[in-house]
């Protein structure tokens, strides 16, 4: 059995003092879905990200990842209708150059505890995709990808998140 992860919110950022929809992501115009791995159990999960349809066809992504590897927000994919109607990526028009990192709070009781640090990841300049209170997607800039990992890692050793970046593939 499929099962689907369509993230429930749009892409942030930081303007204005606030974190606020992205435009171009609250302009998305479809869900682009991506095949993940199939688990150890069978089942084949598929995450469904914002996308918007460019005049080739391709569609830009506009929703950070967060359980498909070698992606980012704002690569372009090559896509198909399914049987269903839904576009399901096929493969990579162009990449972004973005980075993608995920962190996962450490306190599962903490319902707001990663308000502040989207606020704060977004004053870096990175976009803010916010899956649950726990789990929260990052795409950033590669000039402030260093900045970015290495608060990671120290909240990481301070022990309030794990995270890791969400990307295998080298510019």
């Amino acid at each position: 059995m499929d099962e689907y992860r369509l993230h429930p919110s749009l892409v942030t950022h930081w303007h204005d003092g606030d974190l606020e929809p992205l435009p171009d992501s609250a302009a998305a115009n479809e869900t682009v879905w991506f095949a993940l791995p199939v688990d150890e159990d069978g089942v084949q999960y598929w995450e469904g990200l914002n996308g918007k349809v460019e005049s080739d066809g391709s569609i830009t992504v506009l929703g950070v990842p967060a359980y498909a590897y070698d992606l980012r927000f704002g690569d372009r994919v090559t896509v198909v209708r399914s049987a269903e109607g839904p576009f399901v990526a096929t493969g990579m028009a162009q990449r972004s150059g973005n980075y993608t990192f995920r962190f996962l709070l450490a306190d599962a009781s903490d319902e707001t505890g990663w308000y502040p640090l989207a606020q704060e990841f977004a004053t870096l300049g990175c976009l803010v995709d916010v899956l649950t209170p726990r789990f929260t997607a990052l795409s950033c800039d590669p000039n402030v990808s260093q900045a970015v990992t290495e608060r990671l890692a120290q909240l990481s050793q301070e022990g309030l998140l794990e995270y890791e970046i969400g990307h295998m593939y080298s510019d």
